[in-house]
């Protein structure tokens, strides 16, 4: 019979005496490795071939699963975007730094953005509330539009106030109270002058303050 070293793999002729007596441990006489001579026994020389010997298969990593890997992510992505601009949508279009961005989105997929508004970009000029020959009051109100994009007209809070200084009458004016072009828009750089009618008040007026709101 004959077993073969694993590790020179010389082949060596073996008696079942010698096996019995090394109880299958021998030595190889050609690079003295001591191994299990029962693991590779045959019966004849060129019985021992490499398949029998035990190999360690090689391990090929494994290929990500690319279109579902691509779709996932996909998703993930359409989600995270649609959750910005439910949460965030408008205070972005409100930005003086991001809108010109979407601006130029919106041209390509077709979307309108919602009408720009910062009140602290309209400059007032100059503004008055004076008594006309039906006693009734003249506001008028002359303001710039400092910002970089169309602004719509702004509502207007009128405070009344006495000689004290106490307010004892207030107002809110939309655009559709005071213009006949409610929906007008105003062109950076442009300036409008608002002017408006007041009932005579139930008090006399010693005063008044306006703001945009």
């Amino acid at each position: 019979m004959y077993t073969q070293c694993p590790e020179c793999k010389k082949q060596h002729k073996i008696t079942i005496d010698e096996l019995s007596d090394s109880r299958g441990m021998i030595c190889c006489d050609e690079c003295s490795v001591m191994f299990d001579a029962l693991e590779l026994l045959s019966e004849g020389q060129d019985a021992i071939e490499t398949s029998d010997i035990l190999t360690i298969p090689e391990i090929k990593p494994g290929k990500k699963n690319t279109p579902l890997w691509g779709l996932g992510f996909s998703l993930c992505f359409i989600v995270f975007i649609f959750q910005i601009v439910y949460f965030e949508g408008y205070n972005l279009s409100q930005n003086a730094d991001v809108r010109p961005w979407l601006e130029k989105t919106c041209g390509y997929i077709d979307c309108q953005l919602p009408r720009y508004k910062n009140l602290d970009e309209l400059t007032i000029l100059h503004g008055s509330f004076e008594p006309i020959a039906n006693k009734n009051y003249v506001f008028k109100a002359a303001f710039t539009n400092q910002s970089a994009f169309e602004q719509t007209l702004p509502s207007i809070k009128l405070t009344l106030l006495d000689f004290t200084g106490q307010a004892f009458a207030k107002r809110i004016f939309h655009p559709q109270d005071y213009s006949n072009q409610a929906h007008k828009l105003i062109e950076p750089e442009m300036s409008e002058e608002i002017i408006m009618e007041i009932a005579t008040p139930s008090k006399k007026t010693g005063g008044y303050r306006f703001e945009f709101i």
